[in-house]
């Protein structure tokens, strides 16, 4: 796409029109060059027009692979690094452009975004999951409700500028940190989905330490990487052979292409790694990636005084996690996993587990999110109550 400055726009186009789709809904056309060329961004990556100015992102049908391509094309067409959390705060195309007409190159980078920041009750913080962003929990924030805050917090690096931190102790210290900005004491709600329940497991334990009261601690879906049974060499034999016959010969060749892929891409960046900040939106996106997984393959668990509570998906990952990185699990490991994830060790105050519908990757989409929040919000309503009790037993 052409520049800012190379687009020429004609005066019949920058003129901010109000007429009715074919649908009879408002349509207002993009009034300056910023907002026509990122509309033709939205066009192409949603593949629908004409789009609105005051169209929302996620109304459209937007999700987060889409964003990815929005934010690689917006990056490479304005020279802008956003992270994908952006869609939260400017959803419409209007609010999003004027993100990307501000004058800075880049817009301070925090952690913390606030999903819905309104409410009543004691505010809930959770963490991101190896895809490092946010846009994920934006359907959970609003079954909660209009009265539960929700914070989301993404990790460093999301926005292709900031340097990501690749230790799970780091990055509970660094969010610590942020929520105080709005929490500053306790008792404080943590959640985290994926690798994001393991940050939530450290901050817990870090807050402790502090002498913070942590009233909750929910773990979305999250496994001890030493939770799955060791698989022998004959064993592993006869999963390629069977998988050969189940998925033909693309099964192999994609395995070996995921896992050249992979060298090619440590390589790529152990090259580049001091230059992570100017690394393309992509790649720089992948380097935020490969931090998580070397956190949690480096993270020494030891276990936590308090209460867990433990959120498992009850069907089968996609085939897709058979190409996975060495060291994750793949659908075959689900049939010989620790029912308890191998949080049972580690909750000296008791590991409280729910089995959800959907798998993995399904739990936090339709028609799964449904029972999540329910569920969620029972476990939410329980802590507040053992507070109430603690704290008039204390009078």
């Amino acid at each position: 796409m052409k520049s800012v400055e190379e687009m020429s726009v004609s005066q019949t186009e920058l003129n901010s029109k109000l007429e009715p789709d074919s649908e009879g809904e408002v349509y207002i056309a993009p009034r300056n060059s910023i907002e026509l060329q990122l509309a033709q961004i939205w066009e192409q990556v949603l593949e629908i027009q004409p789009i609105s100015i005051i169209d929302n992102y996620f109304d459209l049908g937007g999700d987060s692979l889409r964003a990815l391509r929005l934010f690689d094309q917006i990056e490479q067409t304005f020279g802008k690094k956003l992270s994908l959390a952006t869609l939260i705060q400017a959803p419409t195309l209007e609010q999003l452009a004027e993100v990307i007409g501000q004058e800075s190159e880049s817009v301070y980078f925090k952690s913390l975004v606030p999903i819905q920041p309104s409410g009543s009750k004691p505010p809930l913080f959770c963490m991101h999951g190896n895809g490092a962003h946010v846009l994920a929990f934006q359907d959970l924030a609003q079954y909660l409700g209009a009265d539960q805050p929700f914070y989301g917090l993404q990790a460093r690096g999301v926005d292709g500028v900031t340097t990501p931190l690749n230790r799970i102790e780091d990055m509970a210290a660094a969010y610590i940190e942020e929520i105080r900005a709005v929490q500053p004491e306790g008792p404080f709600y943590l959640a985290g989905f994926s690798s994001g329940g393991v940050v939530a497991f450290e901050m817990a334990k870090q807050l402790h330490a502090k002498g913070e009261e942590v009233a909750f601690v929910g773990l979305l879906d999250t496994f001890v990487p030493g939770c799955f049974k060791k698989v022998t060499v004959p064993e592993w034999f006869s999963r390629q052979w069977r998988n050969f016959w189940r998925f033909g010969l693309k099964h192999p060749v994609k395995i070996a292409y995921r896992s050249l892929e992979r060298k090619v891409y440590v390589v790529y960046w152990s090259t580049y790694l001091k230059l992570a900040g100017s690394l393309p939106y992509f790649w720089h996106r992948k380097y935020v990636g490969y931090s998580i997984r070397k956190a949690m393959r480096t993270y020494t668990f030891q276990p936590y005084a308090g209460k867990l509570t433990l959120f498992r998906a009850t069907e089968v990952p996609g085939k897709g996690w058979y190409y996975y990185p060495t060291g994750m699990p793949t659908p075959d490991d689900w049939y010989t996993k620790d029912p308890e994830y191998g949080w049972g060790d580690l909750a000296e105050g008791g590991l409280e587990a729910h089995d959800l519908p959907g798998n993995h990757s399904t739990i936090l989409k339709e028609p799964h999110i449904e029972v999540l929040s329910k569920t969620l919000e029972a476990c939410l309503e329980q802590a507040r109550s053992e507070v109430t009790v603690d704290e008039l037993s204390q009078v």
